[in-house]
């Protein structure tokens, strides 16, 4: 892997300065107003001198020592009560914010409106508006257009230093049209400048982008959101354990670069446990244009300006060795004493023979120029000259951990990574959980704390590059909570589905034995008694002398689409009739309607003919109109029952949904005939009620003894019969079918 570093990641002269003069201050106690720098490791640092954060309501309790202005800067006013406190000023504000302030005071006097481009809440930026209490801040395009401006007065443009000089200008741009006189004075910092257009050019070339430094300073946030523009791949690191949570199996090149208040050291110390071949220092110049990036990395490329090895990096470094300390060496020499190693900075390393190996020791097997891994151990010989290391060690510690990784283990929580996941000691593996590993659901960044101290079960996730991938040799795996969840699951799952299939093959079992046994009662038409079990939306199942039989829905009710809960009771035993057996299969299907009345047998009974029935008009033909009396029962009034007067259509007189009451004047398979006139006209004899039932019946023939007379109905055709007939079948025709059928009959015969 690659590694570019950007030529000016890291503390900017300002900062440097700053802390300088705070370390360097002669009359303690020294005061530090606000953090010197947005970096917890300088603070540290600080702090550990003697240096005390106070604020500005501190300032008038202090009686003695010294005060530090940070390089952000402070407001006149404000500047103008230490002048006035007992305390020694040390004014360590940057020299490019002093310009700021100057400039601001200059065209404030003027009579200049000012503009200051700017986070509104940073510290630079509150302070430079102490100079001109009346400047209007602007962070974004949207608040320069809702920002009203006066046309009658000029105004001057500042930017606060360490602002994205992309969207200043843009907003300079927005400005230029909208300010009738407007002053640009350029004052973001040359190196933010460059460290920006650095983090572009890193951002657009790179697999993935490091950006070292404390998400509490606002230029390196800058610099992370830069890089997110171009690249998928972008991190930001805090210290170096940081970089251990990060998979680098698919980056070949790796871009680094750093805000303006992270130490030099803290760069080096994330770059040393990088396991990258080269590290190439990022040049460019103030002329290079976005659009050249590309080039200009390739340029890079090609011929580096400065190239250095990771080697040459860790020397430039100052590293501790100390016991159990892992160390990659090179044989220079071996001996029947043992084996001579380098790689450990100024000191060579020595491994007696009897800890070189296991085995055999010898001295051929470990020709010069030979690598491998051994353990720092104590010097325990009076040769000083040499650090002492131990190789049996170091294979023994790896066959274990080989052994572990292999398997399921316990690993305890030690940190919770921001936006990263979960990370864990155990053996010589640091242990990395990605968020995502943490459980089956998505756990949020807010609530990885919550796992730091607890013990998860966890499988290491297979390496990208195999089982020598980059994670093992950087000893560092990664590992997935969820992968054992799922385990756990699946076999959970499984062992469910074995006890189900288990159980299934019982009921099986059971069921043809139960049927085997009652093949005699289980016969086509037999009545049997039942009891229901439960209901499904086909039918329902019904217990038939302990065997498990099917109604379907269907069979249930000679009303169509009733649900079965709507004409039988769970645990309630009826009667029903067999209708299919499956003895192959085992499978039996009854029948409850068949043995109930149909729906016109108890309308027979409950409406007999001469009765006064109410009902709804329900649909209107030529020859009639169909009359709904209730749910499943239904009448026809033939055109010439509904009126005495003789009428072109039944629409004459009625339409669909009016109320009306007839006459029953007969019941001929199953359908029932009306007369609305007939409600009206008194009582007919017994023999005329026959009489006029029989003409119903008949096919409107007139008979020998009124030959050449007219009928008294009207003649009803041979498809308005078989219409009314169909009608009238609700054993097999519903309502729906039957209209659908009506509407197709009098498309037929209008053709």
């Amino acid at each position: 892997m690659i590694v570019l570093l950007a030529k000016h990641a890291g503390v900017c002269r300002g900062v440097e300065r700053a802390v300088s003069l705070a370390l360097g201050a002669e009359e303690p106690p020294v005061y530090l107003l606000g953090n010197i720098a947005h970096n917890e490791r300088i603070i540290q640092k600080l702090s550990e001198k003697g240096c005390v954060v106070i604020g500005e309501e501190d300032i008038d309790s202090l009686r003695s020592g010294t005060v530090v202005i940070r390089a952000h800067g402070v407001s006149a006013s404000l500047y103008e009560k230490l002048k006035r406190s007992p305390l020694k000023i040390v004014d360590a504000t940057c020299p490019r914010v002093k310009r700021i302030h100057d400039l601001v005071s200059d065209f404030s006097s003027k009579g200049y409106g000012i503009v200051i481009v700017g986070d509104p809440k940073h510290p630079e930026v509150v302070g430079t508006k102490g100079y001109a209490p009346n400047a209007i801040v602007i962070s974004s395009v949207q608040d320069a257009k809702e920002t009203a401006f006066d046309n009658n007065l000029p105004y001057a443009l500042v930017c606060q230093t360490t602002f994205s000089e992309k969207i200043s200008n843009i907003i300079i741009e927005y400005l230029k049209n909208k300010i009738k006189s407007l002053v640009i004075k350029d004052t973001i910092c040359y190196t933010t400048k460059e460290r920006q257009r650095e983090a572009e050019l890193l951002s657009r070339t790179c697999d993935g982008v490091l950006v070292v430094g404390s998400p509490s300073s606002s230029n390196t946030t800058k610099l992370v959101d830069i890089c997110k523009e171009n690249c998928k791949k972008v991190t930001l690191v805090r210290s170096a354990k940081d970089v251990l949570a990060i998979d680098f199996s698919e980056i070949q090149k790796l871009g680094v670069t750093a805000g303006a208040s992270t130490p030099r050291e803290l760069i080096m110390e994330v770059l040393s446990v990088m396991d990258s071949e080269n590290v190439v220092t990022l040049q460019n110049t103030e002329n290079e244009k976005a659009e050249e990036t590309s080039a200009a990395v390739a340029a890079t490329e090609a011929k580096p300006a400065k190239i250095t090895t990771m080697a040459d990096v860790m020397a430039s470094t100052r590293f501790e060795i100390r016991e159990g300390m892992r160390a990659k060496v090179t044989v220079i020499r071996s001996d029947e004493s043992g084996v001579y190693v380098s790689g450990l900075g100024k000191k060579d390393g020595f491994i007696a023979a009897d800890r070189v190996t296991s085995g055999e020791y010898k001295p051929e097997d470990y020709p010069v120029g030979m690598k491998f891994t051994a353990i720092v151990v104590p010097n325990n010989t009076a040769n000083k000259d040499y650090i002492a290391l131990d190789k049996v060690k170091f294979d023994e510690i790896e066959e274990m951990d080989k052994a572990l990784l292999d398997s399921v283990f316990e690993l305890k929580i030690d940190k919770a990574v921001d936006k990263g996941g979960l990370l864990g000691k155990k053996g010589s593996y640091t242990v990395f959980i990605p968020a995502s590993h943490i459980e089956l659901h998505r756990v949020e960044d807010a609530d990885l704390q919550s796992y730091v101290g607890k013990k998860l079960l966890v499988k290491k996730l297979p390496d990208k590059k195999g089982e020598e991938g980059e994670s093992n040799k950087r000893h560092r795996i990664v590992a997935s909570h969820k992968e054992v969840l799922i385990a756990e699951k699946k076999a959970a799952r499984e062992k469910a589905e074995k006890e189900w299939q288990e159980k299934k093959a019982r009921e099986e079992e059971e069921k043809k034995a139960i049927f085997e046994a009652n093949r005699d009662r289980f016969e086509v038409n037999n009545v049997v008694p039942g009891v229901v079990k439960r209901f499904a939306d086909f039918g329902a199942f019904v217990n038939v002398y302990g065997f498990d039989c099917l109604a379907p829905k269907g069979e249930l009710s000679w009303t169509k689409d009733k649900a079965p809960n709507e004409v039988l009771e769970l645990n309630k035993e009826y009667e029903f009739v067999i209708i299919k057996v499956d003895a192959e299969n085992y499978k039996v299907s009854l029948s409850y309607k068949l043995l109930q009345k149909r729906p016109y047998e108890i309308a027979q009974e409950k409406y007999p003919v001469g009765s006064i029935v109410k009902g709804k008009v329900q649909t209107i033909v030529n020859f009639g109109a169909f009359i709904s009396i209730e749910p499943g029962v239904d009448g026809l009034v033939h055109v010439s029952n509904i009126s005495d007067k003789r009428l072109n259509s039944p629409a004459d007189v009625l339409k669909v949904g009016d109320e009306v009451e007839a006459k029953v004047i007969s019941f001929v398979d199953n359908r029932m005939a009306l007369s609305i006139k007939d409600v009206n006209t008194p009582n007919e004899s017994t023999a005329e009620t026959k009489e006029g039932e029989k003409r119903v019946r008949s096919s409107a023939r007139p008979t020998a003894e009124r030959k050449g007379k007219k009928p008294v109905v009207d003649e009803v055709s041979k498809e308005e019969q078989e219409i009314v007939a169909n009608y009238g079948n609700t054993e097999t025709v519903s309502n729906n079918v039957f209209n659908d059928l009506l509407k197709g009959f009098l498309e037929d015969k209008k053709d």
